[in-house]
């Protein structure tokens, strides 16, 4: 589990000291802090953010922001929040071009902050879900065996967003209307049941077992039985292993036969 890591272009330094220590005060981790277009873009590839604050307006700079953020996307997609002073209907429009993931006008409180960072991730999760779904059902016509990889996902914790690494994920437990999500050292609690976890973060090594369990199969200690074994802690956790489930849970791993 990772806090969130935001990289910070401003080319006001006050405002920008500002962001930075509001930002740390959530959680959150800052790549870097920037003030023109070229520094962005280097401090972008040498640390790749989890998100960004851009202003538009930058001063003594080859490009103002909504231009950056254009060659950034090409770069990578990561959810971009547009700083302005400037609210008119060009410049929004503009902005709108790069598909920001929220628009603040500054000046900003701590509040108002926290509620873009809540809704850019949102924002941006739920397009990259519908592109997901979108890909999928694509390509399922063509390829049925098409995998999609997600290597990590965000989800809240407390007030701000942490980053879980999908292979740090120990098994997923049915709760209720809810998942559980198990590492090695957290717990989350994500709203949503299995059939909708397995779609959002399709990975090969993520496996259903049971009607209540899917479970990392890079984990697995020992199975036995109608049992899986894994290890958390200083403990091993056993997960039951489904009947509808058992015949191609075996058919995952190669078995080595006496002679």
């Amino acid at each position: 589990m990772e806090a969130l890591k935001i990289l910070i272009i401003e080319d006001d330094v006050l405002l920008g000291t500002e962001l930075e220590e509001q930002l740390l005060e959530f959680g959150y981790t800052i790549t870097e802090r920037v003030r023109d277009s070229e520094s962005a873009i280097i401090a972008f590839r040498r640390r790749l953010p989890d998100l960004v604050l851009c202003d538009i307006q930058l001063e003594d700079s080859e490009l103002d922001g909504i231009d950056l953020v254009k060659v950034l996307n090409t770069i990578a997609k990561v959810p971009i929040i547009f700083l302005t002073a400037f609210g008119d209907a060009k410049t929004v429009a503009r902005a709108k071009e790069v598909n920001p993931a929220y628009y603040l006008i500054k000046p900003c409180n701590s509040n108002q902050l926290q509620i873009s960072l809540d809704f850019a991730i949102a924002n941006f999760l739920n397009k990259h879900e519908a592109e997901l779904e979108h890909s999928l059902k694509s390509q399922k016509e063509v390829a049925p065996s098409f995998q999609v990889d997600v290597d990590y996902f965000f989800l809240k914790d407390g007030h701000k967003y942490v980053r879980v690494k999908v292979e740090d994920i120990l098994w997923v437990e049915a709760l209720g209307a809810n998942v559980k999500i198990i590492t090695e050292n957290s717990i989350f609690i994500l709203s949503a049941n299995l059939s909708s976890f397995s779609k959002q973060i399709p990975h090969d090594f993520l496996v259903r077992v049971h009607r209540s369990y899917t479970i990392n199969i890079h984990r697995i200690e020992s199975f036995y039985g109608n049992r899986i074994f894994i290890q958390k802690n200083d403990e091993q956790q056993a997960i039951p292993i489904g009947k509808t489930y058992r015949e191609n849970f075996q058919k995952l791993f190669i078995k080595l036969a006496s002679d």
